[in-house]
């Protein structure tokens, strides 16, 4: 299985500021790491697998 989709639930470490592109260093902290304002879980991300071999195979997901 390989990755095929990773959705995440920010764009960036949106408590810590960690990651936050240079260019978005004068943005809101949270509301500027959420544009899609998309949540996966409790604020983590989804996984999605495909098989590379047979693409008849049933995706796998998980969720972190």
């Amino acid at each position: 299985m390989r990755l095929l989709l990773t959705v995440d639930s920010s764009e960036w470490g949106g408590g810590s500021g960690s990651w936050k592109p240079p260019e978005e260093a004068d943005l809101p902290t949270h509301r500027s790491a959420t544009p899609t304002e998309v949540t996966v879980g409790r604020w983590g991300e989804l996984d999605i697998f495909a098989c590379p071999e047979e693409p008849g195979h049933p995706h796998r997901w998980s969720i972190q």
